[in-house]
This record gives C-alpha cells, sequence and structure tokens, in this order.
C-alpha cells in the first residue's frame, strides 16, 4: 500500500499518471521496462505542442538504432491514434533520415550519436528522445534517468525544446527533471 501523505505533488501526480496507464513507477536498472519507456513517449507525444504544419497528417515516431523499445511503439502505434493521427514508427539508419520525423528516438547504442543528430536537426521541429542517461544535457530535448530508488523520471531541456519550435506542457515540466 502506498502512503501518498509522503509523496510530494509532483509525485503523486506521476504515480496518477503511471497508474491510469496500468504501468508501475519502478524499473530495474539492468532490466529496461520497454513498455513503460513506450508509456512515457506517448505521453510525450500528448503533451508537447508541435507547429501547425506539423500537427497534421501522420505522426511519424522514427527510432535511431536498434532498441526493444520499436516492439513496443509498433504495438501502440497499432492500438491507439495521437489526437486523431495515426502514428507511424520507422527505424532510421542516418541522421539525415529523420527529417520526415516529428519525434526522434535516439537508442543506446546511437547515444554517441547526438551531437550530429542535434546539428543535423538544428531548428527543425523534431522532438529528440534519448533512451540513455544524460543526453538531454547533451543536445536531445528528453531524456529518461533512473533514480536512485530505480523510479523512471526524464530530463527536460527546455532551451532545446524552444529552439526546435516546439511547447511543452507545463504539467510533463513538472514530472520531469530540468536540465537547464
Amino acid at each position: 500500500m502506498i502512503k501518498l501523505k509522503n509523496i510530494s505533488f509532483g509525485g503523486k501526480v506521476l504515480l496518477l499518471f503511471l497508474f491510469l496507464n496500468g504501468v508501475s513507477a519502478k524499473c530495474v536498472a539492468q532490466d529496461v521496462d520497454y513498455k513503460a519507456y513506450t508509456l512515457f513517449v506517448y505521453n510525450f507525444m500528448k503533451y508537447v505542442e508541435w507547429p501547425e504544419a506539423q500537427s497534421k497528417g501522420d505522426f511519424v515516431v522514427c527510432i535511431f538504432g536498434e532498441s526493444p523499445i520499436q516492439k513496443e511503439l509498433a504495438g501502440l502505434a497499432s492500438s491507439k491514434k495521437l489526437k486523431g493521427r495515426n502514428i507511424i514508427i520507422k527505424n532510421i539508419s542516418k541522421p539525415e533520415d529523420a527529417a520526415g520525423c516529428q519525434l526522434l528516438y535516439v537508442s543506446a547504442s546511437k547515444s554517441g550519436n547526438i551531437k550530429a543528430l542535434k546539428d543535423q536537426m538544428m531548428g527543425k521541429p523534431i522532438l529528440i528522445v534519448g533512451e540513455r542517461e544524460g543526453l538531454a544535457k547533451k543536445g536531445a530535448e528528453l531524456s529518461f534517468v533512473t533514480m536512485d530508488d530505480d523510479e523512471l523520471k526524464f530530463d527536460i531541456n527546455k532551451k532545446e525544446i524552444e529552439q526546435h519550435q516546439l511547447k511543452i506542457s507545463s504539467q510533463l515540466i513538472s514530472l520531469g527533471i530540468v536540465v537547464n
């Protein structure tokens, strides 16, 4: 049983957010819960606003590199829509292939390419989400972080989000860790 009295408001919102979506707030660092990552990515899509021109047609999520999240995101895309839009999952092998994406998920295996990706996507309305901890400090807009108590959270780089012509909900900001 969880005692909510000792949990901050942001923590309560995160618990509610995860509970309503059927996912535990815990994951073990060695055994990544890609279902939880997928849920977070889906909610990033819901709580980030793209410019009008990118808010029509299919919503394209590109995955740069190999990651187990691809299977989870494909399952999500087959059963959910984003504000009435179909969700399309694409795997890409080069940064320049991300031009038609609204969200670019950078796998841990490709995290060393974050600077090249940042340079390639400069000023374009593409949300870069890093699978590996610390990527928001290096140029991604969002990246996952596992806290000491194994709670899954995410870093937010508001400066990068603004440079990519995106707007992030204050609700999402309250759940993450702002790194700049």
